[in-house]
């Protein structure tokens, strides 16, 4: 059934569906803490590995059809219908899968917000190397560095997602500078 919002490609809907990458994106959760809020969980497959944490989860998803049967399929979770673009971002741990078409303005959007401390997000590959400096700095990157580590944990090739994207992804992670000062001050 179609989402109000449009089908799968207005949506910008490609699911991650490599296990151990969605075990690895699991793993840098797990070295946060606090409450988690899930951007875009499409069917729940990084929403399955999140809850093992047992951690509060909180999930934003733009498609009303998959965010009602991810609310039948994990009752623990906090689901909500919503747009990332749009949603309270007041969690201290932000992880999702962004449509590709959205990983900037998302990127700007997360950026300007104060609550979260860590986030871990799977976004397109070039917009990644740019935002950690790999092969150069943007404009962006350059403004945020006195407030933001931009740290990039591998690519994620394109044949990993249903439907197959026509780029592929990457793991990133920005951090506050305060946050990783407090956590290097409880080592």
């Amino acid at each position: 059934m179609r989402s109000l919002h449009g089908g799968r490609h207005e949506l910008g809907q490609s699911f991650l569906v490599h296990t151990p990458t969605l075990r690895g994106i699991r793993g840098l959760v797990a070295e946060t803490h606090g409450p988690i809020l899930e951007l875009g969980p499409g069917d729940g497959a990084l929403t399955a590995q999140l809850v093992l944490l047992g951690r509060d989860l909180r999930a934003i998803e733009l498609d009303e059809h998959r965010a009602r049967r991810l609310r039948r399929r994990h009752p623990e979770v906090d689901v909500r219908h919503g747009d990332a673009l749009h949603a309270r971002l007041d969690r201290p741990v932000v992880v999702g899968n962004i449509p590709f078409h959205i990983t900037t303005p998302l990127l700007r959007r997360l950026l300007a917000e104060q609550a979260w401390q860590h986030a871990i997000l799977l976004t397109q590959w070039e917009v990644d190397r740019k935002r950690a400096g790999v092969g150069g700095v943007t404009m962006m990157t350059a403004q945020t560095a006195p407030w933001y580590e931009f740290t990039l944990h591998g690519r994620v090739p394109a044949h990993r997602f249903r439907p197959m994207p026509s780029v592929d992804g990457g793991i990133l992670s920005p951090a506050r500078w305060a946050a990783l000062w407090s956590a290097l001050s409880h080592s």
